[in-house]
């Protein structure tokens, strides 16, 4: 439940599953029905009202980061009270989905807990997969919304929010309990569960999140996994002849994030590409860039295009910090600049920086003419970024087990 960077993973490992006999069967928002059927895998479908809340005027303030406190808080309650709903309907969903199916396995979203109730039911069998850190297990160095708050009010928050979402498993899940054979269900055994007896993934790098000695054996982070997306993908000749027209071009795009005013971002983008003859390829996606008219020859909008198509042919990237993004582009060798609108964001914004592999993060909300050009100018000069990258993209390929991966989806004890 939730965007593209939530879903591709589940379609990565779903691809692993497939590829070693396994009938794989998905359950994300409608809207990704077409590019899940396309891989053959069987689909049944959330509403499209969840992805459509990212498209209204609150997400895309809290997106923009724009907005003080009391108005980012107002958004959120907003946002809050329109998924409550939405939320209620996706555990009926979910349940009635997993007595169709009958499952040998459920990989699940740390977003669907309630599949933990079947996991209880079936130890072993349920596995929560988590595409980013900070989202169940503590973490020392960073709170669940990924700042860093002192080690105290770091795991006080984890506890705090562990327990707010096992108790919400319990009341959605109560009269489901019985279909799965459970006659009695405690808030602290499903929050046992969720963290400690029952399995969680985490489909990063070590390079970039080692796996913390404190957690418990159920939690590993396996490395990141991606599937073939350009299988199926042809590109036009636009594009083809622009990548053969130009040299060190650089990729931008802003992924699933949305913003007030796409245009006025888009255009202060555009400027410092056009002031400093820049080649770029800029990917307007779900909106949060757009195009413009008079751009001028070397740069060149796209709607949609396969990252891992498209990278070996760029030279450095700008994104949004999503960790999917993130990944694809420490996995082809390229600097990148990150330009974090919310959530983790910020946090892998911090790692690129940290590691070598980029400029200093230049969030969303800041983003002017002057602290881009600066930025930019230093992805494109700073050769020790793209050698630093280049060194991580070698380190990346050896920590990705899809033998390891497969027999820990297999294990039950």
């Amino acid at each position: 439940m939730g965007t593209r960077v939530d879903v591709e993973p589940f379609l990565a490992v779903g691809e692993v599953l497939s590829e070693r006999g396994w009938e794989v069967v998905c359950l994300f928002p409608e809207q990704f029905r077409g590019m899940t059927e396309a891989m053959g895998f069987g689909f049944h479908g959330f509403s499209e009202e969840f992805l459509k809340l990212i498209d209204g005027t609150d997400a895309k303030e809290i997106l923009g980061g724009e907005g003080g406190v009391l108005s980012r808080l107002k958004n959120w309650l907003s946002l809050a009270r329109k998924g409550m709903k939405l939320a209620r309907e996706s555990v009926e969903i979910q349940h009635r989905v997993t007595l169709d199916e009958s499952p040998d396995r459920i990989i699940y979203h740390p977003k669907c807990n309630t599949a933990i109730v079947w996991g209880m039911a079936n130890s072993g069998k349920a596995i929560q997969l988590a595409p980013i850190p900070g989202l169940a297990h503590a973490v020392d160095d960073f709170a669940p919304m990924w700042k860093d708050l002192g080690r105290t009010i770091n795991n006080t928050s984890y506890r705090l929010i562990n327990w707010f979402k096992a108790f919400a498993v319990k009341r959605f899940s109560k009269k489901l309990t019985k279909d799965h054979g459970i006659r009695k269900l405690s808030v602290s055994a499903i929050n046992k569960a969720m963290l400690e007896t029952e399995k969680t993934i985490y489909t990063v790098t070590p390079s970039l999140f080692e796996r913390p000695e404190y957690w418990p054996e159920t939690a590993q982070v396996v490395g990141y996994f991606e599937r073939n997306k350009a299988a199926n993908w042809t590109p036009d000749e636009r594009l083809l002849k622009f990548l053969e027209s130009h040299k060190k071009i650089v990729f931008i795009s802003f992924g699933s994030m949305t913003n007030t005013k796409p245009r006025e971002k888009t255009e202060a983008i555009v400027n410092v590409l056009k002031r400093n003859n820049i080649p770029a390829i800029i990917n307007t996606s779900w909106g949060g860039l757009c195009e413009i008219n008079d751009a001028p020859e070397h740069v060149l909008f796209v709607i949609d295009v396969p990252y891992d198509w498209l990278y070996p042919h760029v030279y450095a990237v700008v994104h949004h910090g999503g960790s999917g993004s993130t990944h694809m582009a420490m996995k082809y060798g390229l600097p990148a600049l990150v330009v974090p609108h919310a959530l983790d964001q910020p946090f892998w914004a911090r790692k690129v920086h940290e590691k070598g592999l980029g400029p200093e993060g230049l969030p969303i909300n800041a983003l002017d003419e002057n602290e881009l050009e600066k930025r930019l100018l230093e992805l494109l000069d700073n050769k020790e970024l793209r050698a630093n990258a280049a060194a991580m993209s070698e380190q990346m390929g050896s920590e990705s087990d899809i033998d390891a991966l497969y027999e820990l989806i297999l294990k039950t004890r």
